[in-house]
């Protein structure tokens, strides 16, 4: 199919694409699901049903499909022509700009997928987020039908005092279930929880949180021996935002290969410069990517709300 435009993939230098991954948790650590139109099916089985002995039963279970929608994100700026022909290159300018809308695009896209409180509506709230998921009942005749609203969830005051039994009462409710994996396990939290993490400590006095020396060194933050992301998209808001106000949020995902992340495009630029039928003499520089996102099954994620 031939091309309609020329946009080009966005090149990165490898310390901005670190600080991407680092500011998304969901763009560093979601499954992949590549997707070749605007929408895309994933299956999701309730599990099947084994019988015992020599005759073989009907599986019984639930199964279902999880729609993804590829949402479009954007950003254009616009810069004086003159200034851009005086500098030997224009990288030095345009760079910055590259990489300053992708730190603010990790930002909007982890609030839609964490922190946003109310259901999609196609245009300012593209996804049901993991706190809206883990406070609205499960969907009927689907995996989740049994899930009851804020079963997974804590409301945490703020108190260091409370703190260790807050975190410990929320992992309690995902550890136990099918849908936790030791191995890929993972904590997604606002960095506002360090200071009450760094303070929290067990009945025998002991911290319950260690300090990393951050995840591409191979020793991330952990809580409870569990990984640590930190993403400043952890918060509530009322739409997508990439700077979220509301309460902070640490998650505890059982698996992380329930961060189903839809892959349409990637991150594109176009560079045009002005026309001769131009009022003025700008050069406009456009950003894009088209993402999806959804909960693979509400039942392996556990959400702490602070609260104060």
């Amino acid at each position: 199919m031939t091309s309609l435009s020329p946009w080009k993939p966005v090149q990165y230098d490898p310390t901005t694409v670190s600080r991407a991954n680092q500011a998304s948790a969901i763009l560093a650590l979601g499954k992949s699901v590549p997707m070749t139109s605007e929408t895309a099916y994933v299956r999701r089985s309730g599990g099947n049903s084994v019988g015992i002995g020599g005759t073989y039963s009907d599986d019984a279970s639930t199964h279902d499909k999880i729609l993804l929608t590829a949402f479009k994100f954007q950003g254009q700026n616009k810069l004086d022509e003159d200034s851009l022909n005086d500098s030997e290159s224009w990288a030095p300018v345009l760079q910055p700009l590259a990489d300053e809308w992708l730190i603010s695009f990790a930002n909007i896209f982890d609030n839609a997928c964490i922190g946003v409180t109310a259901a999609a509506n196609g245009t300012t709230i593209p996804f049901d987020s993991i706190y809206k998921k883990v406070r609205t009942n499960g969907t009927a005749s689907s995996a989740e039908s049994a899930y009851t609203a804020d079963t997974n969830y804590v409301n945490f005051g703020g108190a260091a005092s409370a703190a260790y039994d807050s975190f410990s009462s929320t992992l309690a409710k995902v550890e136990g279930d099918e849908y936790w994996d030791d191995s890929q396990a993972l904590v997604i939290a606002h960095p506002l929880f360090r200071d009450v993490l760094r303070r929290a400590k067990d009945s025998q006095g002991m911290p319950i949180f260690v300090s990393g020396q951050g995840a591409d060194s191979g020793t991330p933050d952990r809580l409870f021996g569990i990984e640590v992301h930190w993403s400043r998209g952890a918060k509530t808001s009322a739409t997508a935002t990439k700077s979220p106000v509301g309460n902070p949020l640490l998650v505890f995902v059982g698996d992380r290969n329930l961060l189903l992340r839809g892959d349409r495009d990637e991150i594109m630029t176009r560079l045009n410069g002005s026309d001769a039928h131009d009022s003025t003499d700008e050069i406009a520089v456009k950003f894009r990517t088209r993402r999806a996102f959804s909960v693979g099954n509400v039942l392996g994620f556990a959400v702490c709300e602070k609260t104060a």
